[in-house]
């Protein structure tokens, strides 16, 4: 419909410019009345211009009658075959003037409905109605070297002039060149002088009034290597020019003196940006030549395009061309280093310009592409700011006409808190599971659990019994005779011996873990209860306003009122907007599928079990003395057997804060799966959110729905 619309406008202008009666817009409300149209027109003018364009807006009607309604809206992936041959487009007559209107491409049969995928020909077919079409490439850095930069797009654009799509090219490049932050106006060196680059920067600043477009534009003149010299008698000036003998003192200004083509071409080009290191002389041609030459693993073009290189003659005037371009920069530079000419010439020379192209991409995406968007953005949002203030002053008028102001405070209150508190827990939602469970100082759980199994397990007495024990890093364990073993003996009552085997540090490990496992519990729900109560503090307005409005016996009356649906809705929110409320439900569930950790299976020393006789005994046992000497250092033995219960006992019980954590997260995630999507429900049912607010009591009349949609446009805001 833009294009169309577009594409009429154009007609419209040309019309009135071949001496005919301008478009009647109100009787081309069809694809048929337009039709009739080109076809009154075609007969009553033989104007080429305007019969260019009625052929081009008849292949656009009859393309959009044929697969419009099938087609258009519609993204399709292809292969390289089919964009190929598809994208070859038959040429069209170029005697336009001798053509009759019967004699036009007819309509194809229509589409009845959308295609799993385009074939060839109905990719030709309906080339009229292609927005765009996105190529995705993978570049070897050493064709361009782009780091830092993951991806980035290139637009290529159809550029002007073209007999048969000239109106529709042109919509497309203006629409796609809005956005653009960086563009490459693309010269042609083979003709310098034309005036098809300047019409579209005019349409351009049309497009975006008050914004200097030059400073976005890149400027590169290609096919320099086929700059038309012969107006300037071929090579010869370049020769003399060259020469040393005939210009001993050669300047920039005498080769654009005596260059007027060359003259002509760095001035059209000039005139489209405010700096003139950011245009470049080009020759895609050398540069893919070059490429080539320095690689044979890449591919520098077509297999044809390649076979054309190793050609006799194929380069020989672009690469001689090149050479005295290369001697007419280094003289240049040479006598008038300042002047830029010589380094432009320089920079084509090396290889055909494209090293200094990309480089000027690079540093303007990078200097200015972020800049202009954001000028771009921010005149953006002034002028959405002066619209909503001047939509505000309607709505203003409006109301003062009778229409009421609105509903009352209570109401937009509830609305507000409601808007609000989907806000929080979404945020919410999205946070969750980002952190794990913490306690009231900022501290995570499993550390905590951590460093309190760390304090206990060096606590155990066992320890000491050895380190006492310790001489010159061997223990030596000796009987307790005499007074002594009469004194402290409690007839076995405790075992205050020294652990001699693996067996013997088992009830303390046991102890330790349950006593953990408590407290890693009472540490997890404190971390529950201090979450909800840091989301219910967050969203204390909100919740203390809904809860002053809301009341259970409120839910009898919704249901009578307006139905089951809407007292849930009631229900949800009575319970969601308080978290305090769920600790209770959350924590029993958690306790219901609590996993306990069994001493047994985590203790990490072997023990004497049913199928094993004895566990572990330690060196310095009266059972291991069979009168061979002893070098090993018990006391080290004993620090390494203190670290492995640790972590031992200190993995499985992280894992276990670990699957708690896991579940608290998703009993929230459970939760806010409910309160969220009621949340935005709500929002909607501006009848029921009256009746909690205002109950039956009469109000001032309804804000219409389309007033109501007005007035939250003009409260957008920008925060």
């Amino acid at each position: 419909n833009e294009c169309l619309r577009f594409m009429l406008g154009e007609a419209n202008r040309r019309t009135i410019a071949a001496g005919l009666s301008p478009i009647p817009a109100a009787k081309l409300s069809s694809g048929q009345e337009i039709l009739n149209w080109c076809a009154e027109t075609w007969n009553s003018s033989n104007n080429l211009e305007l019969r260019y364009l009625l052929r081009e807006l008849v292949l656009f009607v009859r393309a959009y009658s044929s697969y419009g309604d099938a087609l258009c809206g519609r993204r399709y992936v292809i292969d390289a075959a089919i964009a190929r041959e598809g994208l070859q487009l038959a040429d069209q007559p170029m005697a336009i003037q001798t053509l009759s209107f019967e004699e036009l491409p007819p309509a194809h049969i229509r589409l009845p409905s959308p295609p799993q995928k385009l074939a060839t020909k109905l990719l030709q077919n309906s080339f009229p109605l292609i927005r765009r079409i996105d190529i995705e490439v993978k570049i070897s850095p050493e064709i361009w070297d782009v780091t830092g930069a993951n991806n980035f797009i290139l637009l290529d654009f159809p550029g002007l002039g073209a007999a048969n799509s000239g109106a529709r090219d042109t919509f497309l490049s203006l629409r796609e060149l809005a956005e653009v932050q960086t563009i490459l106006v693309l010269l042609n060196g083979k003709s310098p002088g034309s005036d098809r680059a300047n019409k579209i920067f005019t349409m351009m600043q049309q497009q975006r009034p008050g914004q200097d477009l030059k400073d976005l534009i890149l400027v590169g003149v290609g096919r320099f290597d086929q700059l038309p010299l012969e107006s300037e008698g071929g090579e010869r000036e370049l020769d003399f020019l060259i020469d040393q003998r005939h210009t001993p003192h050669l300047t920039a200004e005498m080769v654009l003196q005596k260059l007027k083509v060359l003259q002509t071409t760095i001035d059209g080009a000039s005139a489209f940006t405010i700096n003139k290191d950011r245009m470049v002389l080009l020759s895609p041609l050398l540069g893919l030549a070059e490429l080539a030459k320095r690689s044979s693993s890449l591919k520098a073009g077509s297999p044809e395009f390649l076979a054309n290189l190793d050609y006799p003659e194929y380069l020989e005037r672009p690469k001689r061309l090149q050479q005295k371009w290369r001697s007419l920069s280094d003289r240049l530079l040479e006598s008038d280093p300042r002047h830029d000419l010589g380094r432009k010439l320089g920079y084509f020379a090396q290889d055909g310009g494209i090293a200094k192209l990309r480089e000027l991409i690079q540093n303007h995406v990078n200097t200015h592409g972020l800049k202009q968007l954001y000028e771009d953005t921010r005149r953006a949002a002034e002028n959405l700011r002066l619209q909503q203030e001047h939509l505000k002053n309607i709505i203003a008028e409006i109301h003062a006409q009778g229409i009421p102001t609105g509903d009352g405070q209570a109401f937009l209150d509830l609305k507000n808190a409601i808007d609000n508190l989907d806000k929080t827990y979404r945020n919410f939602q999205r946070d969750l599971g980002t952190e794990p469970l913490k306690d009231r100082q900022g501290t995570v759980v499993s550390d905590v659990v951590k460093d309190e199994l760390t304090f206990r397990v060096i606590n155990w007495s066992q320890w000491t019994l050895l380190f006492n024990k310790v001489n010159n890093g061997t223990i030596t364990l000796t009987e307790s005779k005499g007074a002594a073993g009469k004194l402290f003996d409690r007839g076995n009552r405790t075992n205050n011996s020294i652990p001699t085997k693996s067996d013997d540090f088992y009830p303390a490990f046991a102890k330790t873990v349950k006593e953990l496992e408590e407290f890693a519990r009472d540490r997890i729900r404190q971390a529950v209860v201090d979450l909800l109560n840091k989301l219910s503090h967050h969203i204390a307005p909100e919740r203390d306003r809904l809860l002053e409005m809301l009341t259970p016996d409120m839910e009898q009356a919704i249901e009578a009122k307006f139905g089951p649906e809407e007292a849930d809705l009631f229900y949800q929110l009575l319970l969601g907007c308080d978290p305090n409320k769920w600790q209770d439900v959350i924590l029993e569930e958690i306790e219901q599928q609590d996993k306990s950790l069994i001493p047994e299976v985590i203790f990490p020393l072997a023990r004497q079990d049913e199928k094993h006789n004895i566990g572990q005994i330690f060196d310095w046992s009266p059972e291991k003395n069979y009168g061979i000497p002893r070098s090993a250092n018990h006391q080290l033995f004993v620090l390494r057997l203190r670290d492995e219960i640790t972590a031992s006992a200190s993995l499985h019980l992280v894992q276990y804060v670990s699957e708690v954590n896991q579940q608290v997260n998703a009993e929230l995630e459970g939760i806010l799966d409910q309160i969220v999507p009621t949340l935005q429900n709500l929002s909607k049912r501006d009848a029921l959110l009256r009746f909690i607010s205002l109950g039956d009591s009469p109000t001032g009349g309804e804000v219409p729905n389309w007033l109501q949609n007005l007035t939250e446009i003009a409260n957008i805001s920008d925060s």
